[in-house]
């Protein structure tokens, strides 16, 4: 049964930087348009956890991956302006990323252009791709959050696997089983699926071989530490002999990593690519014969009066061939040849320039490829010492040598157009061939239905659909990015969107053409109000809510929910690897609604488990829940969900004070009791909660205020010295590394408008310094002591003791019902610090962990993986190994 869970004005498929420019201009555009006066509600659908960068310029490429241009040739003005004041600020930061992932080749690199970047000279450096995916995502954070009040624009992370056009409306089908309706949609997914090598998995390992088939899947970073360790297992005396196939960017990126460490510096590895021409990218101009240099052959069409696609097209290829004769190379020729052709596309009719677009642009480009001398720097070191070669020719196959752990590699000779078998056995195979076409048998779903049905038709490049002049293959059905290639744009042939900057200026034609269909409409029909009648109208009663607005609307008709399960609190606690949900499961007679952080798990591409929030969570409910609730059909809504998105286990922390959890989950896995927490029952006379406090506590107390004043607040500078008591405590206890909490973390925190978070500090009478501080939030009936910090030297004064007494006398005046002291460390009741706390209280209430397994096999399977041999309590067990973070 598929569940609504978005109506929108405009939906995003895919959330790449061709997303991201389109949406930033969009909101321009929005700003200044004071006729819409409906807010406006964009959907962004993506399918990885990271958003507004795509695979280029975020997680996956990492921070030491660099453009295969100069700063100047990447980005347009403006935009080169702005982001070079964006890289002067954030530079200190930016560069400890980069040179923490990086290795010897990346600390060159930062050696060699550390005086031009102290003097924001940025204009000739080719920098980490990565840098600018942070300013991009910043910007657009920002631009969202400043028009707030003029848009509601959501991410969600989902998959999309189809659309169905019926009644103006576009139905998007999510593989979860969920969908988003939407009155246009913007297709801009990028380039297509790697075409694979040899067998169809990401990653095949045999006896003797290893073989990436697609780098940056889940990331660069993580595939290098598989090559790696696949190289140490290489007996250390012995060769190992490394094919890159491909000589495009990915090609030169693969090369430079593997060699930005050291270890591998140091081993005998020989390197080979295969490629097509049998050349890779150049990167060294010859100033002195770059100004002589002319292409005779473009030069020569300009006073033609009727020209066609493959008259300019075999002309460039000539005056290549002439620049190759006089070992002039593409970096030293692309200019005078891109410039000379480029004038020339004027002449041509529309037909011909589509022609140039489908046919023609591409093959010149690869001819034209260049590169930063940092990665051509690679290959001539490494062909100083005879570990390079470069042979040109297409891969067939890998063929085993009979009874030996060896593969050679069968090709297609550019040269001779005959199979050949190459000398060397290989070893590691690193495919970077490039993407697939749109007549491939194996696509996405979401491509193979949008070509099944016709929404959408490849032009003659095969790798990209025929637009109108709205960029529309269908009525409001937008195209966006790589897969504009091929057609003509505003009389300008388009055969590559992948540049920043031909990104850039189409993204800003799309805008407008968005922005005006809205404005042109008097009266703007919303997609809430439109007849749905098509889609299946049996009653959802299971609902995925990923944004504010609806989650807080849920949670909020509860009469016993929590400041831990509110979206502000989740958009707060999660982890960049976590997404926030609430499933709302709906009766007649009453709702449950489960929040929970969905996980991705560190080395494995298919599965993910879930959460819940740091705290006390688990489900709570809005109406009358029988006595007598029987759960089957909930976990039957709960478990499908599960898994149809691939989450093989749950781990949950339920809340003390709410009762019927364990009820709703029974069967449904295991609730485990862990320990107990204090509360302070509120609603007693304040006389009688201190007269019994423990005789020494009462003590402490004294002596406290003897010494002290108390100050509370919730003020920038409140919270700043926080963090510093905080930071400072969690150094005095040898605390994990996970509750080293970021400063944007306590200031979120602070500044939520979900629930409420009050500082209360101790200030010493003598010296007037804050000793001590703690964070408690509040919502509804109760307050949770949240954290606290103290200075180191006044320890003996006990003064946090002293600030829970106070904030306990001030939520029982304000009308308070529960006050939450917590447990013990990890939730125990056995340990120094439930000791310290029950020293105020004896009302304890039971904790309860959630623990569901969804697929025992793959849990097992990822222990085993993980190399996790003995028996342990942690669940789920495969993550025992990683960094404990709660």
């Amino acid at each position: 049964m598929k569940n609504l869970i978005k109506i929108s004005d405009i939906a995003f498929i895919g959330s790449g930087i061709s997303t991201s420019f389109s949406l930033l201009n969009f909101l321009n555009l929005l700003e200044k348009n004071t006729t819409i006066k409906k807010k406006i509600d964009i959907t962004i659908i993506e399918k990885y956890s990271e958003f507004n960068t795509g695979i280029p310029y975020g997680k996956r490429s990492g921070f030491s991956t660099l453009l295969i241009t100069s700063l100047r040739n990447f980005l347009p003005e403006p935009e080169l302006s702005l982001f070079i004041d964006w890289l002067n600020i954030n530079k200190n930061w930016l560069l400890e990323e980069m040179k923490a992932e990086g290795g010897t080749l990346t600390e060159k690199w930062i050696i060699d252009h550390a005086e031009a970047i102290e003097n924001g000279e940025w204009e000739e450096l080719f920098i980490p791709r990565r840098f600018f995916g942070c300013y991009i995502n910043e910007k657009i954070k920002n631009k969202v959050a400043h028009l707030k009040h003029k848009a509601d624009v959501n991410f969600l992370q989902g998959t999309a696997i189809d659309l169905v056009q019926k009644n103006d409306v576009y139905n998007i089908s999510l593989k979860s089983g969920e969908y988003v309706l939407s009155k246009k949609v913007v297709l801009s997914v990028g380039s297509l699926p790697t075409r694979k090598l040899y067998k169809d998995q990401n990653i095949v390992k045999r006896e003797g071989l290893m073989l990436v088939n697609t780098p940056y899947n889940p990331s660069v970073n993580k595939n290098l530490k598989k090559i790696n360790a696949f190289l140490r297992k290489r007996p250390k005396d012995e060769i190992t002999n490394v094919l890159i196939v491909g000589a495009n960017a990915s090609a030169l990126e693969m090369l430079y990593k593997l060699n930005d460490n050291a270890e591998n510096k140091s081993r005998p590895i020989n390197y080979v690519f295969l490629s097509t021409l049998g050349r890779a990218p150049d990167a060294y101009i010859d100033y002195e014969r770059k100004e002589t240099f002319k292409p005779i052959n473009l030069l020569s069409l300009e006073n033609e009066k009727e020209l066609t696609a493959k008259t300019i097209a075999d002309a460039a290829f000539k005056d290549i061939d002439l620049s190759d004769a006089i070992q002039l190379g593409a970096a030293s020729t692309v200019e005078k040849i891109s410039a000379a052709f480029g004038n020339l596309l004027s002449k041509l009719s529309e037909e011909e320039l589509a022609n140039f677009a489908c046919n023609y642009g591409n093959q010149i480009g690869q001819k034209q490829r260049c590169a930063g001398v940092h990665y051509s720097d690679t290959i001539k070191w490494l062909k100083s010492l005879n570990r390079f070669e470069h042979i040109a020719g297409r891969f067939i196959d890998l063929i085993k040598i009979k009874n030996k752990p060896e593969y050679q590699l069968q090709f297609l000779n550019t040269h001779t157009q005959e199979e050949e078998i190459h000398h060397k056995n290989f070893h590691l195979v690193i495919n970077c061939i490039g993407g697939k076409t749109l007549n491939s048998k194996k696509l996405s779903p979401l491509i193979k239905n949008v070509l099944e049905k016709e929404y959408g038709v490849p032009n003659a490049s095969n790798i990209g659909f025929k637009v109108n002049k709205n960029l529309e293959t269908l009525k409001d059905l937008h195209v966006m990015g790589p897969l504009l290639a091929g057609n003509v744009i505003n009389n300008a042939p388009v055969w590559h969107v992948e540049h920043c900057g031909r990104i850039i200026w189409i993204s800003k034609l799309l805008s407008e053409i968005l922005h005006n269909n809205l404005s042109s409409k008097a009266e703007y029909v919303d997609p809430k109000n439109e007849d749905i009648s098509f889609l299946d109208k049996e009653t959802s009663e299971l609902e995925v809510i990923t944004d504010k607005k609806n989650w807080d609307a849920c949670v909020k008709q509860s009469n016993n929910y929590d400041f831990y399960h509110t979206y502000g609190y989740h958009n707060i606690a999660k982890y960049s690897n976590e997404q926030p949900i609430l499933l709302k499961y709906t009766t007649k007679d009453f709702i449950i609604a489960l929040p929970l952080l969905i996980r991705t798990i560190n080395g494995c591409d298919e599965y993910k488990d879930a959460t819940s929030a740091y705290g006390y969570v688990g489900p709570i409910v809005t109406g009358n829940i029988p006595s007598d609730f029987d759960n089957s059909e909930f976990v039957e809504k709960i478990t499908g969900y599960f898994k149809s998105n691939n989450i093989i286990s749950v781990f949950g922390r339920l809340n003390p004070y709410i009762d019927f959890q364990k009820d709703i989950l029974k069967g449904f896995g295991k609730t485990i009791l862990q320990g107990k927490v204090v509360n302070i029952d509120l609603n007693q006379n304040p006389d009688v909660l201190r007269a019994n406090y423990r005789s020494r506590l009462k003590t402490h107390l004294n002596k406290a205020r003897k010494h002290c004043v108390i100050k509370t607040g919730d003020s920038k500078a409140c919270v700043d010295k926080f963090i510093e008591l905080y930071y400072e405590n969690m150094d005095r206890v040898n605390a994990k590394k996970s509750y080293y909490f970021s400063k944007e973390y306590f200031h979120k925190l602070a500044e939520n408008d979900s629930f409420k978070t009050t500082i209360v500090s101790a200030i010493h009478n003598e010296t007037n310094e804050v000793i001590a501080s703690s964070m408690f939030i509040s919502v509804g009936s109760i307050v949770h002591y949240h954290l606290s910090g103290s200075k180191t030297k006044y320890l003996d004064l006990m003064p946090t003791k002293l600030l829970i007494d106070e904030m306990r006398l001030k939520a029982a005046n304000e009308g308070f019902t529960f006050f939450n002291l917590g447990g013990g460390l990890g939730g125990r009741d056995d340990d120094s610090l439930f000791d310290f706390k029950s020293s105020f209280s004896k009302d304890f209430k039971d904790f309860y962990l959630w623990k569901l397994v969804i697929d025992q096999e793959a849990c097992d399977q990822l222990t085993k993986e993980k190399g996790i041999v003995q028996e342990t309590d942690f669940f789920p067990s495969y993550r025992s190994l990683d960094e404990i973070k709660y």
